[in-house]
C-alpha cells in the first residue's frame, strides 16, 4: 500500500468522502454520519463531538483515525482518559470483528475500515487533499451562516457578533457577581485572573491555589515583600523544590525564595498537583505564570486589587490610555524569571515578560471588563456602564484560538472576514457555545433566520 500520512487521512474523513449508504462496522452493524466531528487541533481524539448513527441508535462522541488497529495500543489510548469519550475509530487498514482496542475504562470501541468505505481508490482522494489547508481553509469546513454571508456582505454578521460578544461579557459578568456575593470582591477578581494566569493546561490548578491561599493572605505578604508571593505560590503549588541539583551552580533567585519559605511561610504545606508539560511552551511553563501573576498581585497589594481597578476605571481617558494604565500593572521582562524557563535551564536568548501581551490583554478582556460591568450593574452605575462599553467595543482582538479559527471559517468560508475586535471574537466564542458546537448541521439555527432578516432589511 502507497503511504498515505494520517494527516491525509484525517482530511478525507473530514470531507466525507464515503459512500452515502451501506457503510457497516467491523462488528457488522450499520454506520451512518451525521456529524464528522470538530477537528481537534490540541491533544486527544483527532474529532471531537462527532455524531453517529450506529444500527439505528444516535451516538455523539470523539473520533479517531489510525493507519492500523494496533496504533491505538502503541500510543497508550487504552490508558489515556481523554480517549474515553471516542465512540469510533477509523481505520485505513482492514479492521475486523475481534478487534479489541478498548477505553481506559474496559469499553470497546467500534472501527471502521476506511478504504471499502471510500467512493474512490484512496490514492486518488489523498491527491484532492491538502494537508496544509485543513482544517480552516476548506469548504467543508463551511457553515450555512457562510453561504449567508456570501450573500449579504459581512456587515449583517459583524453585527450579530457584536451583539452576541455583548451577550458573553454579560454572562461573565453574572458569574462574577454570583462569586462576589459567596466571597468578597477582591477575592473573586483575585481567583479570575489566577484563571487567566494559567490559561489552557494550568487554569483549574491556578484557580485553586487561589481558592486555597486566599486574597487577604496574599495582600499581607505582597506588602511585606512582592516576593513573598511568588514564594508562597511556588512552594502551595510544588514548584520550589528543597533544593537544585550539585550541578545548578549558584542560583541567587532560588536561595533568595528558598530563605523566605523558611523564615516567613513555614507551615505552608504543597497541594498534590500535576504539571503536564507535554505540548506546552517553555514560555509558558507555570514557574514563570505563577511568577508574573505574583508580580502583579504584589503591585496592586498596597491599594487592594479591586481598588487598583477601580481607580483606572474612574479616570476620564481615552480607552487607549485605559488600557496602557492596565497594561502598566503587569511586570516587564526583568528577573529571573525573564530570562529563565525553569530553574536549571539555559538562559534565554532575550527576556520575555512572565506573562506576554496576549495574555495580558485577555486578562483585561476577560476579567478586568466583567468586573467593571458587574459592580455597574450592582451600583446603578449608568456612567460606569457606558464607560466599560465603550472601552469594550474597542479593545484590540487577542491571540486567535482553534474554536476562533474554526467560527471564522464557518461563518464566513471564502468570503474575507472583516477585521475582528475584542467583542468580534467574543461573539464568535457564544456562538459555537450557544448554537454551533452541538448543531453543526445548522438544523434550525436561529442565527440563520436573524442573518437572512438584517441582509434582506440592506
Amino acid at each position: 500500500a502507497v503511504s498515505i500520512p494520517e494527516a491525509v487521512l484525517q482530511g478525507i474523513w473530514y470531507e466525507q468522502l464515503l459512500r452515502r449508504d451501506g457503510l457497516s462496522l467491523a462488528d457488522g452493524r450499520s454506520l451512518r454520519v451525521i456529524f464528522p466531528g470538530w477537528w481537534n487541533q490540541g491533544d486527544g481524539p483527532d474529532f471531537r463531538d462527532a455524531q453517529l448513527e450506529i444500527a439505528g441508535d444516535y451516538v455523539a462522541g470523539d473520533v479517531e483515525i489510525h493507519q492500523d488497529p494496533g496504533a491505538w495500543r502503541q500510543h497508550g489510548h487504552h490508558q489515556d482518559p481523554r480517549y474515553d469519550r471516542v465512540v469510533l475509530e477509523v481505520i485505513r487498514n482492514i479492521c475486523n470483528g475481534d478487534t479489541t482496542n478498548v477505553t481506559s475504562g474496559g469499553r470497546r470501541i467500534p472501527c471502521l475500515s476506511l478504504e471499502p468505505a471510500l467512493i474512490d481508490d484512496i490514492d486518488v482522494l489523498a491527491g484532492q487533499i491538502q494537508a496544509r489547508d485543513y482544517p480552516y481553509r476548506v469548504p467543508a469546513s463551511y457553515g450555512e451562516c457562510a453561504r449567508l454571508t456570501a450573500m449579504h456582505g459581512v456587515e449583517p454578521m459583524v453585527r450579530l457578533l457584536r451583539l452576541a460578544g455583548e451577550w458573553r461579557m454579560l454572562a461573565k459578568a453574572r458569574e462574577l457577581t454570583q462569586r462576589m456575593e459567596r466571597a468578597s470582591d477582591d477575592q473573586a477578581v483575585y481567583e479570575a485572573v489566577m484563571a487567566a494566569c494559567g490559561y489552557g493546561p494550568y487554569k483549574q490548578q491556578f484557580r485553586a491555589l487561589a481558592q486555597q491561599l486566599h486574597y487577604e493572605r496574599i495582600r499581607q505578604l505582597g506588602i511585606q515583600d512582592p516576593f513573598l508571593v511568588e514564594a508562597a505560590f511556588l512552594q502551595l503549588a510544588g514548584l520550589l523544590p528543597e533544593a537544585l541539583p550539585e550541578n545548578a551552580g549558584d542560583v541567587p533567585h532560588f536561595q533568595r525564595l528558598k530563605n523566605l519559605r523558611e523564615q516567613r511561610l513555614r507551615g505552608l504545606r504543597r497541594l498534590p498537583m500535576r504539571w503536564e508539560r507535554n505540548g506546552v511552551r517553555p514560555n509558558n511553563y507555570p514557574e514563570r505564570r505563577l511568577a508574573g501573576a505574583a508580580r502583579f498581585f504584589g503591585r496592586t497589594a498596597k491599594p487592594g486589587l479591586s481598588a487598583a481597578l477601580e481607580a483606572i476605571w474612574q479616570d476620564e481617558v481615552k480607552p487607549v490610555a485605559r488600557r496602557r494604565a492596565f497594561e502598566a500593572l503587569f511586570p516587564s521582562a526583568m528577573g529571573f524569571w525573564a530570562e529563565r524557563c525553569t530553574w536549571t535551564g539555559k538562559p534565554l536568548e532575550k527576556p520575555v515578560a512572565m506573562l506576554g501581551q496576549g495574555r495580558v490583554h485577555a486578562i483585561i478582556g476577560n476579567v478586568f471588563v466583567p468586573v467593571a460591568l458587574a459592580r455597574a450593574r450592582r451600583e446603578h452605575n449608568p456612567v460606569l456602564e457606558a464607560r466599560v462599553f465603550d472601552f469594550f467595543t474597542v479593545l484590540p482582538k487577542e491571540m486567535d484560538n482553534h474554536v476562533v479559527k474554526t467560527m471564522i471559517s464557518r461563518l464566513f468560508g471564502a468570503t474575507p472576514p472583516p477585521r475582528l475586535t475584542f467583542q468580534m471574537q467574543q461573539g464568535l466564542l457564544q456562538l459555537y457555545t450557544d448554537w454551533c458546537r452541538f448543531n453543526p448541521k445548522c438544523g434550525a439555527c436561529p442565527a440563520l433566520a436573524l442573518l437572512n432578516l438584517v441582509g434582506e432589511q440592506e
